[in-house]
């Protein structure tokens, strides 16, 4: 796809006057007769533009928070709101959070973003992007029961083995195209069935995070493709919930949401008391987006074969668009999905623990200086990137495992634990800091090197999350992959995902892709250096010989920990 590169002068002059003048009127000021007839007839001109601009809202449902964002049919944000979220772990490897929370975080977030762009009642539709797996049992009231199981949870892996010996291997990628992992809904489903049986009986319907937001936003219950992949209830080629599965594990296809979408369509329309709440128009049309990696995929560009994107956001992500499904024959945890583009399929490597290894870093390491950093109005992470660009590629050996809380892609290991491996005297916070964007670059790598097994070229990647913000962590990435790495003037892809299907469901734009070509521009290109790469793929491969001298201490550490919790 080729994305505009540039924006005409006199646009760039008409969008500026315009703002000046709209506050003008807004403040009461008045234009003055001595700045000149041309001056005055550039400000009509931006005036009437501006009367006539088109705005979308896309929200980003993520796991450490909710993003809203609004943005204008050229690609311009006006507003953004943020409100974190927390995750709950009441034992090792389970992990959950509160739906109500996010309910409460998104309300939040999209009054933040309607007062900062004062244009809440010219917005035309909203669109999300989610996080994905996630299981929230709905009752009769619409409400959450109880705690939704993420993607980070584990503690479905029993499960996993029961539905390896239900549903045949070939059966099972032939209408999945992925093989059961833990964090599917599938085993999860079993696994409230067994361990809270009332829980489970008292629900009507199954929905993914953004889903349930979405279900208090219009009151209709709805799913789509792309999330509906990873529940391993999915007929990915044929793009419809699997019948044939569903009887198999004894999961009701009742609780299956019946409207089952693609990402552009209507889903439903904003409640009256929701829009006066928000200060939003009530009745606009509410897309039913996308699962967070199909959807930062559409925010990127990525939607045609070829095109492959690397996210670092709490989990990391390579991602790439293809004709017809992905199937993992190889059992590298290789994600198969539906994109969140008709028509067209993609698939996803996932690390866990990416931008969350980063993070607790700065939460261990960095306590007292994140506080110092704050009260100054200043970034702890850009301190840290600081520390790290002093440190030496490859970090003078020291290698970082992200294995926090077990790991997916290709690995599949949910007893994987992280690791400092060639620690010494030498080593300081510089070094630390530098082996865990280092470490969590490697473990993405792995997928690509999935993806260049499968005969795909790789010599170009879209990155996207926080990793696409730090300068440093772009140059790591393009170093480590042996390939350029380029952003887009959007840096909240997943916002702009669900503000393009906010467009496409309100009929601005015919489909996603025309959506792309406009909104969409190369911002950054980062070329690989060729000293570093060499120096890499060295350490790469001391990487990649780690885990497996370390599988069978991993799995006895587990029980142990089991025994004794």
């Amino acid at each position: 796809m080729n994305f505009k590169t540039e924006t005409s002068n006199i646009e760039l002059v008409a969008s500026a006057c315009a703002e000046w003048f709209h506050r003008a009127v807004r403040t009461g000021r008045k234009y003055l007769r001595n700045e000149g007839v041309y001056a005055g007839w550039i400000l009509a001109y931006a005036w009437r533009r501006i009367r006539n601009m088109a705005y979308f809202m896309g929200i980003d449902a993520g796991t450490s928070g909710i993003k809203a964002a609004i943005i204008d049919e050229k690609g311009i944000i006006a507003g953004i709101g943020y409100e974190e979220c927390d995750i709950i772990t009441p034992r090792p490897g389970w992990v959950e959070q509160n739906p109500e929370d996010w309910w409460e975080a998104c309300g939040k977030a999209v009054k933040q973003a309607v007062a900062k762009s004062g244009v809440g009642r010219e917005i035309q539709g909203i669109g999300f992007s989610g996080q994905m797996q996630g299981c929230v049992l709905v009752g009769t009231d619409g409400k959450a029961i109880e705690n939704c199981l993420i993607w980070l949870d584990q503690r479905s892996t029993p499960q996993v083995r029961q539905i390896e010996q239900i549903i045949g291997e070939e059966e099972m990628l032939s209408i999945t195209g992925s093989r059961c992992l833990n964090s599917y809904w599938a085993p999860k489903l079993l696994w409230l069935k067994e361990n809270r049986p009332k829980d489970f009986e008292r629900t009507v319907s199954i929905l993914f995070p953004k889903d349930y937001l979405r279900l208090c936003m219009t009151g209709e219950t709805a799913a789509e493709v792309s999330d509906a992949s990873l529940s391993f209830l999915l007929d990915v080629p044929k793009r419809k919930w699997s019948d044939a599965i569903a009887d198999k594990l004894g999961i009701p296809s009742y609780l299956l949401p019946e409207r089952l979408l693609e990402s552009q369509e209507t889903a439903g329309y904003l409640r009256k008391s929701v829009a006066e709440e928000w200060g939003l128009t009530a009745g606009i049309p509410v897309a039913a987006g996308g699962g967070d990696q199909p959807a930062g995929g559409v925010g990127m560009g990525i939607v045609k074969e070829g095109i492959i994107g690397s996210t670092i956001g709490t989990s990391g992500v390579i991602f790439g668009c293809r004709d017809k499904p992905f199937v993992d024959r190889k059992k590298q945890a290789v994600m198969s999905m539906c994109h969140a583009v008709p028509d067209k399929w993609c698939f996803l490597g996932l690390a866990l623990a990416s931008g969350g290894s980063f993070k607790w870093v700065r939460d261990t390491l960095f306590a007292d200086k994140k506080m110092e950093m704050a009260a100054k109005g200043m970034d702890i992470y850009d301190y840290m990137t600081g520390l790290a660009e002093k440190a030496a590629p490859g970090s003078e050996g020291l290698v970082f495992l992200p294995y926090f809380n077990g790991d997916k892609t290709p690995i599949n290991d949910e007893n994987a634990r992280a690791v400092f491996f060639g620690l010494s005297y030498r080593h300081g916070l510089e070094a630390v800091c530098r082996s865990v964007m280092e470490g969590v670059t490697f473990s993405l790598r792995d997928t690509i090197e999935i993806c260049r097994e499968e005969g795909m070229q790789v010599d170009e990647v879209r990155a996207g999350g926080g990793g696409a913000k730090s300068a440093l962590w772009r140059q790591i990435q393009a170093d480590i992959y042996n390939a350029r790495v380029i952003t887009t003037n959007m840096e909240e892809s997943g916002c702009a995902a669900g503000a393009i299907m906010a467009a496409v469901t309100a009929g601005y734009f015919k489909d996603i892709r025309e959506g792309c070509e406009t909104i969409l521009r190369v911002k950054e290109i980062t070329e690989p250096i060729q000293e570093n790469v060499k120096i890499y793929d060295e350490y790469y491969e001391t990487y990649r010989r780690l885990y497996p001298a370390l599988k069978e201490s991993y799995a006895r550490q587990a029980e142990i920990v089991a025994k004794h919790f």
